[in-house]
């Protein structure tokens, strides 16, 4: 079996560019949650490109009930020892701190998201979303949830009711042109299962990740066709989705969604095929 590497991001830190306009390591940084911060289970109505802007989004919340988005699951503060850190840093320590705390708010929302949603995310059709809320220099983010499209999670679907435990209920099958579709409908790609790269907070290096991921996600994919780790498929090949960066390293699980892609279209799961003939449409 081929190793290719398809490599998106999972989960993005947003709303981050108004976090560093005030510096000030006297200040007193307050305990509870500012005004501009969304309530515990409030839905959203926003794009891809709205949830980059720290809360409040535009908009305002809407009734969980009508359709929507994003879900808001957690809201938690970075903690105060790098929020002086970063009052009082200075040339490369600044860029340092800022990572730490960018680490801090996605591995709280990572965590959060996973029990919200019942199970590994990374096999839901979901994308967790972390931001910052206005004034951001005071380190409180929210925690949301969105429906996607597709693996790379930048395009957000509806959908009316809470997301509360139903990670289950949208389970990832199959993918056409990097968008989630049944196995039963024309597919160039299978959701094989995931892999995580051992040990956690592991220094990000990039060839070491790729190579781990796609090693990873080969064995992975032998297994859910019923090989062996020594077996291969010539006619089939290998993907990761997960985190393709530092910044997206950092906080993260350190998991990577698993794919079996397809050089031609498929009409049915490829799940235990083995040496089998593939089920091309």
């Amino acid at each position: 079996m081929k190793r290719v590497l398809l490599i998106v991001g999972v989960l993005a830190l947003l709303g981050g560019g108004a976090y560093w306009l005030l510096r000030d390591g006297d200040r007193k940084i307050p305990d509870t949650a500012p005004a501009a911060a969304p309530k515990v289970g409030s839905c959203w109505k926003v794009d891809a490109a709205g949830v980059k802007a720290a809360f409040p989004w535009a908009g305002g919340p809407v009734d969980c009930a009508a359709a929507h988005t994003v879900e808001v699951f957690h809201v938690g503060q970075a903690g105060k020892d790098l929020l002086h850190r970063l009052d009082d840093a200075e040339g490369e320590d600044i860029k340092i701190t800022q990572n730490l705390l960018y680490a801090q708010a996605r591995r709280a929302c990572v965590v959060e998201g996973t029990a919200f949603l019942g199970g590994n995310w990374h096999e839901s059709r979901i994308q967790i979303l972390a931001s910052w809320i206005a004034p951001a220099t005071d380190g409180f983010f929210g925690c949301a949830v969105a429906p996607v499209t597709g693996p790379a999670g930048d395009e957000f679907t509806a959908r009316e009711g809470s997301l509360a435990k139903a990670g289950p209920t949208l389970p990832i099958a199959c993918i056409s042109s990097l968008k989630y579709v049944e196995c039963t409908a024309p597919h160039d790609g299978e959701y094989s299962g995931s892999y995580s790269i051992a040990p956690m907070d592991a220094p990000y290096d990039e060839t070491a990740v790729r190579n781990a991921s796609a090693k990873g996600c080969t064995t992975v994919g032998l297994r859910y066709l019923g090989l062996s780790e020594t077996g291969d498929r010539a006619d089939l090949s290998s993907a990761a989705v997960g985190p393709k960066t530092g910044s997206d390293w950092l906080g993260s699980d350190q998991t990577f969604a698993c794919y079996l892609m397809s050089a031609k279209p498929l009409k049915a799961s490829i799940a235990k095929l083995g040496a089998g003939p593939l089920p091309l449409a």
